[in-house]
């Protein structure tokens, strides 16, 4: 698992200061922070008086997430969600997602945000509707000097797949044993995830490749 999961950016516009608007994302944030981590852009709705909360899908769809009608001002009043997914310029594009409110499928779940998320993950993925994400892999340093000051530096380069890294990593203990003084004290088994551990004139430093979290294709 990645340490530092990618985290869709907040919207960029002049409502974020307005104080419904404001009311309306902080009041959802459980439920706006998930999509995010999706990740998908994710907005709160309050023109025309509708108040939802919207999503963007990477084909100008988009998701329109409500309940049995507009969502209220107050998260715990809330009906069940009615998600469904919809196109600005499209209007053939009409689909349901998930319904929790009493008349709907997943009315068991009312206003429980986690197998709401859970239904649009699955969604989205099985119609490839997600934004590409990929894995961000480093090479790290940790360790302490003679004087048993603490060491810590991260690569110059962010590697798009472990197997570049780990050939990266290869190239760089190969130049410490040829150009430096160190000393391998240590080589772990595993080649997936390679560690090496090095005597530095009383110091000790450990070398290994490091999973950086994700970034968007």
């Amino acid at each position: 698992m990645n340490e530092y999961p990618l985290t869709a950016p907040p919207p960029m516009h002049g409502n974020t200061t307005d104080p419904l608007w404001r009311r309306l994302w902080d009041g959802y944030e459980p439920l706006i922070t998930g999509l995010r981590r999706i990740p998908l852009n994710t907005d709160v709705e309050i023109s025309g008086g509708e108040f939802a909360i919207t999503a963007e899908l990477i084909d100008g769809s988009h998701l329109w997430i409500a309940s049995t009608g507009d969502l209220p001002l107050n998260p715990s009043e809330a009906e069940g969600f009615h998600v469904r997914r919809a196109h600005s310029d499209n209007p053939t594009v009409d689909e349901l997602v998930y319904n929790s409110t009493p008349d709907g499928a997943q009315a068991e779940h009312g206003n429980n945000v986690v197998p709401l998320l859970t239904a649009i993950s699955t969604f989205i993925t099985e119609r490839h509707l997600a934004p590409p994400v990929i894995d961000l892999f480093t090479i790290r340093t940790i360790g302490a000097n003679e004087r048993h000051r603490p060491h810590s530096m991260q690569g110059r380069n962010l590697f798009s797949s472990r197997e570049e890294a780990v050939k990266e990593y290869g190239q760089m203990t190969h130049r410490i044993e040829q150009e430096t003084s160190w000393r391998l004290i240590y080589q772990a088994e595993d080649t997936t995830w390679p560690v090496t551990v090095w005597d530095t004139d009383g110091g000790v430093i450990t070398l290994f490749v490091a999973d950086e979290g994700q970034a968007l294709s």
